[in-house]
Protein backbone atom coordinates (compact mmCIF):
# COMPACT_ATOMS: atom_id res chain seq x y z
CA UNK A 1 0.00 0.00 0.00
CA UNK A 2 1.24 3.42 -1.12
CA UNK A 3 1.26 6.31 1.98
CA UNK A 4 1.29 9.83 0.14
CA UNK A 5 4.42 11.77 1.42
CA UNK A 6 3.10 15.43 0.37
CA UNK A 7 -0.23 16.74 1.71
CA UNK A 8 -3.21 16.79 -0.47
CA UNK A 9 -4.15 20.72 -2.06
CA UNK A 10 -7.32 20.56 0.96
CA UNK A 11 -4.85 19.54 3.64
CA UNK A 12 -2.77 22.48 2.93
CA UNK A 13 -5.58 24.87 2.96
CA UNK A 14 -6.49 23.24 5.99
CA UNK A 15 -3.16 23.56 7.68
CA UNK A 16 -3.15 26.62 6.51
CA UNK A 17 -6.07 27.57 8.04
CA UNK A 18 -5.50 26.70 11.24
CA UNK A 19 -2.31 28.35 11.18
CA UNK A 20 -3.72 31.60 11.06
CA UNK A 21 -6.45 30.85 13.50
CA UNK A 22 -4.06 30.18 15.75
CA UNK A 23 -1.70 33.24 14.83
CA UNK A 24 -5.56 35.42 15.15
CA UNK A 25 -5.74 33.88 18.58
CA UNK A 26 -2.54 35.02 19.84
CA UNK A 27 -1.74 38.24 17.55
CA UNK A 28 -4.92 40.05 17.90
CA UNK A 29 -5.09 40.65 21.09
CA UNK A 30 -1.74 42.13 21.32
CA UNK A 31 -2.18 44.35 18.17
CA UNK A 32 -5.43 46.02 19.93
CA UNK A 33 -3.32 46.61 22.80
CA UNK A 34 -0.87 48.34 20.60
CA UNK A 35 -3.03 50.24 18.85
CA UNK A 36 -4.91 51.52 22.10
CA UNK A 37 -1.33 52.29 23.76
CA UNK A 38 -1.62 55.41 21.40
CA UNK A 39 -5.30 56.15 21.68
CA UNK A 40 -6.12 59.84 23.73
CA UNK A 41 -9.13 58.03 25.08
CA UNK A 42 -8.95 56.47 28.39
CA UNK A 43 -11.60 54.07 27.51
CA UNK A 44 -10.53 51.21 25.08
CA UNK A 45 -13.27 51.99 22.68
CA UNK A 46 -13.69 52.90 19.10
CA UNK A 47 -13.76 54.82 17.21
CA UNK A 48 -9.97 55.94 17.57
CA UNK A 49 -10.14 59.60 19.43
CA UNK A 50 -6.72 61.28 18.50
CA UNK A 51 -2.89 60.37 18.02
CA UNK A 52 -1.21 60.44 21.45
CA UNK A 53 1.98 59.66 23.31
CA UNK A 54 0.91 60.76 26.42
CA UNK A 55 0.75 57.08 28.19
CA UNK A 56 3.89 56.58 27.27
CA UNK A 57 5.50 59.70 28.85
CA UNK A 58 3.02 58.65 31.93
CA UNK A 59 4.80 55.63 31.76
CA UNK A 60 8.39 57.13 32.62
CA UNK A 61 7.05 59.62 34.62
CA UNK A 62 5.44 56.89 37.18
CA UNK A 63 8.24 56.06 39.66
CA UNK A 64 6.67 52.64 39.90
CA UNK A 65 6.81 51.74 36.87
CA UNK A 66 10.38 52.85 36.44
CA UNK A 67 11.31 51.14 39.77
CA UNK A 68 9.88 47.79 38.48
CA UNK A 69 11.72 48.11 35.22
CA UNK A 70 15.27 48.71 37.00
CA UNK A 71 14.62 45.73 39.26
CA UNK A 72 12.96 43.20 36.66
CA UNK A 73 16.04 44.09 34.52
CA UNK A 74 19.05 43.73 37.61
CA UNK A 75 16.57 40.34 38.33
CA UNK A 76 16.74 39.13 34.82
CA UNK A 77 20.16 39.82 34.40
CA UNK A 78 21.45 37.94 37.64
CA UNK A 79 19.02 35.51 36.29
CA UNK A 80 20.41 34.55 32.95
CA UNK A 81 24.39 34.85 34.38
CA UNK A 82 23.70 31.82 36.99
CA UNK A 83 20.98 29.51 34.97
CA UNK A 84 23.45 29.80 32.05
CA UNK A 85 27.08 29.58 33.88
CA UNK A 86 25.15 26.55 35.67
CA UNK A 87 23.42 24.99 32.73
CA UNK A 88 26.65 24.96 30.41
CA UNK A 89 28.52 22.72 33.80
CA UNK A 90 25.55 20.52 33.47
CA UNK A 91 24.98 20.36 30.37
CA UNK A 92 28.64 19.68 29.50
CA UNK A 93 28.27 16.85 32.05
CA UNK A 94 25.13 15.42 30.24
CA UNK A 95 26.70 15.81 27.08
CA UNK A 96 30.29 13.78 27.80
CA UNK A 97 29.69 11.76 31.08
CA UNK A 98 28.61 8.00 31.05
CA UNK A 99 27.30 7.00 34.52
CA UNK A 100 24.73 4.80 36.06
CA UNK A 101 21.31 6.77 36.14
CA UNK A 102 22.12 9.12 33.83
CA UNK A 103 18.71 8.77 32.28
CA UNK A 104 17.32 9.12 35.46
CA UNK A 105 19.48 12.26 36.06
CA UNK A 106 18.56 13.83 33.14
CA UNK A 107 15.04 13.57 33.90
CA UNK A 108 15.41 15.01 37.38
CA UNK A 109 17.06 17.86 36.17
CA UNK A 110 14.57 18.83 33.06
CA UNK A 111 12.09 18.02 35.55
CA UNK A 112 10.92 21.72 36.14
CA UNK A 113 9.82 22.44 32.70
CA UNK A 114 6.82 20.22 33.22
CA UNK A 115 6.41 21.46 36.55
CA UNK A 116 3.49 24.25 36.87
CA UNK A 117 5.00 27.98 38.22
CA UNK A 118 2.28 28.58 40.71
CA UNK A 119 3.77 24.82 42.56
CA UNK A 120 7.24 26.09 42.28
CA UNK A 121 6.41 29.90 43.55
CA UNK A 122 4.59 28.20 46.37
CA UNK A 123 7.08 25.92 47.57
CA UNK A 124 9.90 28.04 47.28
CA UNK A 125 8.09 30.39 49.26
CA UNK A 126 6.86 28.07 51.95
CA UNK A 127 10.86 26.61 52.05
CA UNK A 128 12.48 29.56 52.34
CA UNK A 129 9.71 31.09 55.13
CA UNK A 130 10.64 27.98 57.33
CA UNK A 131 14.25 28.60 57.28
CA UNK A 132 13.50 32.65 58.12
CA UNK A 133 14.22 33.97 54.73
CA UNK A 134 11.50 36.17 53.72
CA UNK A 135 9.98 37.13 50.61
CA UNK A 136 12.31 39.56 48.44
CA UNK A 137 14.16 39.98 45.07
CA UNK A 138 17.04 37.54 45.36
CA UNK A 139 14.43 34.80 46.42
CA UNK A 140 12.90 35.83 43.35
CA UNK A 141 16.26 35.66 41.11
CA UNK A 142 16.48 32.02 42.89
CA UNK A 143 13.10 30.79 41.97
CA UNK A 144 13.31 32.11 38.56
CA UNK A 145 16.87 30.56 38.10
CA UNK A 146 15.09 27.12 39.04
CA UNK A 147 12.65 28.21 36.45
CA UNK A 148 14.95 28.92 33.16
CA UNK A 149 17.15 26.48 33.84
CA UNK A 150 16.19 23.73 32.25
CA UNK A 151 15.41 25.54 28.84
CA UNK A 152 19.12 26.84 29.24
CA UNK A 153 20.45 22.99 29.34
CA UNK A 154 18.75 21.71 26.67
CA UNK A 155 20.06 24.28 24.52
CA UNK A 156 23.40 24.01 25.35
CA UNK A 157 23.41 20.19 25.53
CA UNK A 158 21.98 20.03 21.81
CA UNK A 159 25.59 22.25 20.97
CA UNK A 160 27.98 20.37 22.95
CA UNK A 161 27.07 17.13 21.46
CA UNK A 162 27.97 19.00 17.91
CA UNK A 163 31.07 19.58 19.18
CA UNK A 164 33.36 16.47 18.14
CA UNK A 165 35.44 14.71 20.92
CA UNK A 166 38.19 14.61 19.47
CA UNK A 167 39.36 18.79 19.31
CA UNK A 168 39.11 17.89 23.41
CA UNK A 169 41.10 14.90 22.80
CA UNK A 170 43.68 16.53 20.80
CA UNK A 171 44.56 18.85 23.36
CA UNK A 172 44.68 16.88 25.71
CA UNK A 173 47.45 14.21 24.00
CA UNK A 174 49.16 18.14 23.54
CA UNK A 175 49.37 18.11 27.50
CA UNK A 176 46.28 20.82 27.78
CA UNK A 177 44.14 20.31 31.17
CA UNK A 178 40.33 19.50 31.00
CA UNK A 179 39.86 22.83 32.35
CA UNK A 180 42.28 24.78 29.62
CA UNK A 181 40.61 22.60 27.12
CA UNK A 182 36.90 23.61 28.47
CA UNK A 183 38.37 27.19 27.81
CA UNK A 184 40.20 27.24 24.96
CA UNK A 185 37.98 24.46 22.66
CA UNK A 186 34.87 24.05 23.99
CA UNK A 187 33.67 27.45 25.16
CA UNK A 188 34.61 29.19 21.71
CA UNK A 189 32.48 26.82 19.96
CA UNK A 190 29.82 27.63 22.25
CA UNK A 191 30.30 31.51 21.66
CA UNK A 192 26.76 32.09 19.66
CA UNK A 193 25.06 29.14 21.46
CA UNK A 194 25.99 30.56 25.41
CA UNK A 195 24.84 34.48 24.17
CA UNK A 196 21.54 33.01 22.80
CA UNK A 197 20.75 31.14 25.78
CA UNK A 198 21.77 34.16 27.68
CA UNK A 199 19.23 36.18 26.03
CA UNK A 200 16.72 33.79 25.79
CA UNK A 201 16.84 33.11 30.31
CA UNK A 202 17.18 37.02 30.19
CA UNK A 203 13.56 37.16 28.39
CA UNK A 204 11.98 34.48 30.15
CA UNK A 205 13.19 35.97 33.78
CA UNK A 206 11.76 39.02 32.62
CA UNK A 207 8.65 38.70 31.22
CA UNK A 208 8.17 35.99 34.37
CA UNK A 209 5.13 36.96 36.58
CA UNK A 210 4.07 33.95 39.04
CA UNK A 211 7.67 33.03 40.99
CA UNK A 212 7.96 37.01 41.40
CA UNK A 213 4.58 37.56 42.69
CA UNK A 214 4.96 34.91 45.43
CA UNK A 215 8.51 35.49 46.24
CA UNK A 216 8.66 38.75 46.21
CA UNK A 217 6.93 41.43 48.65
CA UNK A 218 7.35 45.39 48.59
CA UNK A 219 10.14 45.20 45.69
CA UNK A 220 7.92 44.69 42.60
CA UNK A 221 9.14 43.61 38.99
CA UNK A 222 7.52 45.05 35.85
CA UNK A 223 5.02 42.55 35.52
CA UNK A 224 3.83 42.92 38.66
CA UNK A 225 3.56 46.21 38.63
CA UNK A 226 1.67 45.68 35.28
CA UNK A 227 -1.06 43.14 37.51
CA UNK A 228 -1.80 45.86 40.09
CA UNK A 229 -2.43 48.00 37.57
CA UNK A 230 -4.82 45.92 35.80
CA UNK A 231 -7.02 44.47 39.33
CA UNK A 232 -6.94 48.14 40.82
CA UNK A 233 -8.29 49.82 38.39
CA UNK A 234 -7.24 49.97 34.75
CA UNK A 235 -5.01 52.53 33.56
CA UNK A 236 -4.43 53.23 30.04
CA UNK A 237 -1.02 53.21 30.61
CA UNK A 238 -0.78 49.66 30.63
CA UNK A 239 -1.44 49.41 27.23
CA UNK A 240 2.04 51.33 26.39
CA UNK A 241 4.17 49.89 29.08
CA UNK A 242 2.53 46.59 27.41
CA UNK A 243 3.57 47.46 23.91
CA UNK A 244 7.28 48.30 25.01
CA UNK A 245 7.22 45.32 26.90
CA UNK A 246 6.01 43.00 23.75
CA UNK A 247 8.56 44.92 21.46
CA UNK A 248 11.71 43.99 23.67
CA UNK A 249 10.97 40.81 24.76
CA UNK A 250 10.42 40.38 20.34
CA UNK A 251 13.48 41.73 19.76
CA UNK A 252 15.11 39.75 22.14
CA UNK A 253 13.71 36.37 21.14
CA UNK A 254 14.76 37.32 17.45
CA UNK A 255 18.29 37.86 18.08
CA UNK A 256 18.69 34.47 20.22
CA UNK A 257 17.01 32.51 17.61
CA UNK A 258 19.37 34.31 14.91
CA UNK A 259 22.29 33.40 17.15
CA UNK A 260 21.14 30.02 17.24
CA UNK A 261 20.79 29.78 13.06
CA UNK A 262 24.24 31.28 12.59
CA UNK A 263 25.40 28.31 15.60
CA UNK A 264 23.66 25.48 13.34
CA UNK A 265 25.38 26.98 10.13
CA UNK A 266 29.07 27.52 11.53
Amino acid sequence: MRIPLEPSPFERRLFRSLFWLVAAVIYLPIIVMMIFSFNASKFQTMPFRRFTLDWYERVFADPQYTEGLVNSLLVSGAVSVIATAIAFLCAYALANAEFPGKTLVTVFVLAPLAVPLILIGIGMRLYFTSLGAGPSLPLAAAGQVIYVMPLAILNLRNRLAQIPKSQEEAAWALGASRVRSLFEIVLPNCKFALTATLILTFTFAFDEFVIAYFLTNFSITLPIKIWTSLVTGFDPAVNAVGTMVFLFSLALGLTAQLLFLRERRS
